[in-house]
């Protein structure tokens, strides 16, 4: 019983009388110890149940019993009564779909689908085969003699970042990421420059699901961060016109028609026919057990519906853990992002004014509980750019939560001393610098850069004035 009881239900049984005798097994056995068929026989008529032809429930456990079985048949007999059933429900969700079709001819066809989608899903959901809790050192001395014998570069697909890779490691399968910012602060510009990257490094399929740009405004974009060339010029068509800029266009126009980048703007779609429309795109551009990734920009409210019993926070939440199991179910990685509140605001405040905690992200708890990676990625303040210098990028990455770790992660503990304008001493949180230009987003070192930098100039050795405006 200890063997099949984490995978096989009494409902798994087409026979009535079948389902009593197993679930009154797994009672007595709650109980206690010792069992036998009479003690079984005596609970089950004390139920008072009748079955069908008046079958007395001590004969037929008496015939039964005389059919002894194999400790290793019994539990292969176990998962084959469990097929049964998930076939059982199989012809009876495709009765169910055919009756939803008849009865809602009149709904929008993405509905439909979606709809579709979602009772189908409840029946492949109901299929895993989960066999309980496992030791968890049985076969860990192979697994880490395995992988020390072939060695990987990483674990997930490489981003085109070396410092988020060196402190955060790769982005893996069935987990979701997801940056902060304030509105018109670079998120979808980071997503788009992120999931191009992925495409063309990787080699693999890209899903973009856009809440608010249309495609053309994506693929003008992106053709601005992969050639340099300012976003007028394409827009227009004036890039022709110029002979550098044509050559650059040519160039990337070649490298860009090869990589497996899909866009969708799904600005009035709910969650659920999101997740209906990335299962059917993983199924006709991915397929099962390939890499990809999907980006979904970004987490707000879009068709869901909210009331007195049902808040946006909580709306917002449930969004998060249907992205989380669309992550699970297609197994690859998901990033997203989400909007700070008004308290994010940065253009006027000093440094040491700045909030970047959970507290400036709307709907913070829910998001976080559902996240692997979650970092705010924000515009630098003025004074920000003044104290880390130009030379170190227009924003900032501060993470707030991760659960893996990179090569040269700094583990729990990722705060540095920094020295403030005013001499004060104070640790702050390593970020990750990036400029913004053109939609292009490029790394520049973190904030133990600038502080390195910073040191060697005020003590390196023979470091002079006019080498350390040579640095600046």
């Amino acid at each position: 019983i200890a063997e099949v009881d984490g995978f096989l239900e009494s409902d798994a049984f087409s026979q009535s009388e079948h389902q009593v005798i197993y679930s009154t097994i797994r009672q007595i056995l709650g109980e206690r110890k010792d069992f036998n068929k009479v003690f079984l026989i005596h609970r089950i008529k004390s139920l008072g149940i009748v079955f069908k032809g008046c079958l007395d429930i001590g004969d037929y456990i008496d015939s039964i019993s005389f059919n002894k079985m194999s400790r290793k048949a019994i539990v292969q007999n176990a998962k084959e009564i469990v097929k049964l059933k998930f076939l059982r429900d199989t012809d009876a969700t495709t009765k169910e779909i055919s009756l939803h079709i008849n009865q809602n001819k009149t709904d929008d066809i993405n509905k439909i689908i979606s709809d579709i989608d979602s009772i189908y899903g409840k029946t492949i959901s109901n299929l895993a085969d989960d066999e309980g809790p496992v030791n968890l050192f049985e076969g860990l001395g192979q697994l880490i003699l395995d992988r020390g014998n072939n060695p990987i570069d990483g674990v997930g697909l490489k981003v085109p970042f070396k410092d988020f890779t060196r402190l955060f490691g790769e982005l893996r399968d069935a987990n979701v990421y997801a940056i902060a910012s304030r509105p018109e602060e670079g998120k979808t510009t980071f997503l788009n420059y992120l999931g191009s990257k992925v495409s063309e490094i990787n080699g693999v399929p890209v899903l973009f699901l856009d809440t608010e740009m249309m495609t053309e405004e994506i693929q003008f974009r992106t053709a601005a961060s992969f050639t340099d060339i300012p976003l007028w010029y394409i827009e227009t068509g004036n890039w022709n016109k110029n002979a550098e800029y044509k050559e650059k266009m040519l160039h990337a126009l070649s490298k860009l028609k090869k990589l497996p980048v899909f866009h969708e703007h799904v600005g009035n779609k709910t969650i659920d026919e999101v997740v209906s429309l990335a299962r059917r795109w993983h199924l006709k551009h991915v397929g099962r057990g390939n890499k990809c990734l999907i980006i979904y920009d970004y987490l707000k409210l879009t068709g869901e519906k909210i009331g007195s019993n049902w808040a946006e926070y909580q709306a917002i939440g449930e969004k998060t853990n249907k992205l989380k199991e669309l992550s699970k179910e297609l197994f690859c990685p998901v990033f997203t992002a989400v909007q700070i509140n008004r308290s994010g605001i940065t253009s006027s405040k000093m440094s040491a004014e700045m909030i970047d905690d959970s507290s400036v992200i709307a709907q913070s708890d829910r998001i976080m509980w559902f996240v692997t990676f979650l970092a705010i990625f924000r515009r630098k303040s003025a004074s920000e750019i003044m104290q880390d210098t130009p030379d170190f990028g227009t924003h900032k990455m501060i993470r707030l939560k991760t659960r893996y770790q990179g090569k040269e992660a700094a583990g729990h503990q990722s705060r540095i001393q920094r020295q403030n304008p005013d001499g004060s001493a104070a640790l702050v949180e390593n970020y990750i610098n990036y400029r913004v230009e053109n939609f292009k987003v490029t790394e520049f070192g973190t904030l133990e850069d600038i502080i390195g930098r910073s040191s060697k100039m005020i003590t390196g050795p023979d470091l002079g004035v006019g080498a350390a405006e040579e640095i600046l």
